[in-house]
């Protein structure tokens, strides 16, 4: 991820004429069903859904040319973005645009593109692993391991042939009840992190339920909008993460933190500061105590994000409020119409209710750091 600026006073320096940051859900389809996932995990709001959208490849290439005289940095997201038919279209276009992209991915279908991703490679592809094969699989479905695994490697040798750095790959790691005991075990013995270029690990982003209802009355009083099933898949009692050893997660992203910083490999966490005590208020919904978290958001100056249905919304996964369609408009006419206006007029006084289950509120420099 990129962020352009930092901190609540750069609100008004950030005001530019199209987003330098897009995020595209290209598509909600997923081929895994992952316990901890917002979408389509034990609570997520994607379960209940008859029909799955998908981005039309035109308005998705019609948003590329837009922006392309600021060349944004992309993301693409899912469901898993690599099931979508266009992806190749996609890759090329932001190439030819002259944009960077990311891509986090859950790594089933890494072998069958590795030739399209070295094509048009993104600059960095973020496979989804939670740890050891027996506690991955057991989160996120059996054989997931050894098929990421296998692409990786086919991605690496196809890399390596055609003379290039890219795509970079890089391991992305929640961290949940069910793993945080395996960290160190995963990194050193389960994959070879000699041939991984980044590494990024997070804690398990929720909200409560009372987030969540401060959030529906945000909405209904602020921009009209009567309920927020989206943001739903976010909730959790705090009291499942009551036996998490906040010391045993420190004293083990330390160690992987020593060894990245010798071997010269980028390290993301979320939060940024990584140390016990915010760990532990982290789990325990203590978010505003915690060190390095935001009073003010930028992210609404940079970034925008437009979801399968084609709604726009600027807070990454949280798509209850909609600030346009880019099936019925352009992204420039959305981003600099009176619904933007009005999103950013509230967020230059205050927070959300949910911000705190976003991973930019733990992080002044996103992932592409």
């Amino acid at each position: 991820m990129q962020s352009t600026a930092t901190g609540s006073s750069a609100s008004a320096s950030l005001d530019h004429s199209l987003p330098k940051w897009v995020f595209l859900q290209l598509l909600e389809s997923c081929n895994l069903r992952c316990k901890m996932c917002y979408e389509w995990g034990e609570n997520g709001p994607y379960n209940e859904k008859k029909i799955l959208k998908q981005l039309d490849i035109k308005v998705v290439k019609d948003i590329i040319s837009t922006c392309s005289s600021v060349q944004p940095y992309y993301e693409l997201y899912g469901g898993e973005p690599l099931l979508y038919p266009h992806i190749g279209e996609v890759l090329k276009a932001i190439h030819d645009a002259g944009s960077k992209v990311h891509m986090p991915t859950n790594g089933t279908l890494l072998e069958k593109h590795a030739e399209l991703l070295v094509t048009y490679p993104p600059e960095r592809i973020w496979v989804s692993l939670d740890g050891p094969i027996e506690i991955n699989d057991e989160q996120r479905g059996k054989g997931v391991f050894q098929k990421a695994v296998k692409g990786i490697e086919k991605l690496l040798r196809l890399r390596e042939e055609a003379g290039s750095k890219y795509p970079q790959i890089g391991i992305s790691t929640v961290v949940t009840p069910r793993n945080f005991r395996h960290l160190e075990r995963f990194f050193f013995e389960a994959l070879d992190i000699s041939k991984l270029d980044c590494i990024s690990i997070e804690l398990q982003a929720y909200i409560t339920e009372q987030n969540h209802k401060d959030y529906e009355g945000v909405l209904r009083r602020e921009f009209g909008v009567n309920s927020a099933p989206v943001s739903r898949g976010f909730v959790c009692d705090p009291a499942m993460f009551a036996d998490i050893d906040a010391g045993l997660i420190a004293r083990q992203i330390q160690t992987i933190a020593e060894y990245c910083e010798v071997e010269g490999k980028y390290l993301n966490t979320y939060p940024k500061v990584m140390s016990e005590d915010n760990i532990r208020k982290y789990f325990s919904a203590d978010w505003f105590s915690m060190t390095k978290v935001k009073k003010r958001c930028p992210f609404p100056w940079v970034s925008t994000e437009i979801n399968a249905q084609g709604d726009v919304t600027s807070c990454h996964a949280y798509y209850d409020l909609t600030l346009g369609n880019v099936n019925e408009a352009s992204i420039a006419e959305i981003w600099r119409g009176e619904k933007y206006t009005q999103y950013r007029n509230y967020l230059r006084k205050q927070l959300l209710p949910i911000c705190q289950g976003c991973c930019l509120f733990y992080n002044e420099k996103p992932m592409m750091a």
